[in-house]
């Protein structure tokens, strides 16, 4: 029987099968997943082990501030009730604060490991198209090579966000599908 209270507990730590089998190889990217630890890798798409960057505490702090806050967004999405356009528009538009935030937490990560944005996409909208130019400087995204996802990236700005698949379709980390 399931525990009726775990939802209540803290979370379980990540099982291995969802960890980057080289946690120190590969540029990383933030990222919310639902889970506590935004640092995923570029390559495999899986979670980063926040010690494999060695970074510093203040460092850790303002990434852990952002997670939560983007976290609680993207839960506000995820619910598709009053809160759902607000947190869509707060998710998807770069100059909000939580993106202004997280783009100043991958700044504060990049001196420590090769390090992007995710930029935030709603894919579950019939009229969903993924981004072909930099929603910050305008430039043309350039495709991720290596990854197991479809990845557009802007070296630039330092985001990533959904590529287009094999069927001209997007594939990205977050679908209310």
């Amino acid at each position: 029987m399931p525990d009726p209270y775990a939802r209540l507990r803290p979370p379980a730590p990540t099982p291995e099968a969802e960890l980057c089998p080289m946690p120190f190889a590969s540029p990383v990217k933030l990222m919310s997943a639902l889970g506590f630890n935004p640092v995923h890798c570029m390559d495999c798409h899986l979670e980063v082990p926040p010690e494999a960057l060695a970074l510093p505490p203040s460092v850790v702090e303002e990434l852990a501030q952002w997670a939560s806050v983007h976290s609680a967004i993207e839960q506000l999405w995820l619910d598709s009730g009053a809160y759902e356009r607000w947190a869509v528009h707060e998710l998807a538009d770069l100059s909000s604060l939580v993106n202004r935030n997280g783009l100043a937490a991958r700044a504060a990560v990049a001196p420590y490991r090769e390090c992007y944005y995710w930029v935030f996409q709603d894919e579950s909208v019939p009229s969903f198209a993924p981004l072909t130019r930099c929603p910050g400087c305008q430039e043309r995204l350039r495709p991720y090579a290596g990854s197991v996802i479809p990845q557009m990236v802007c070296d630039t700005c330092g985001i990533v966000t959904v590529g287009v698949g094999p069927r001209g379709a997007g594939h990205g980390h977050a679908s209310k599908a």
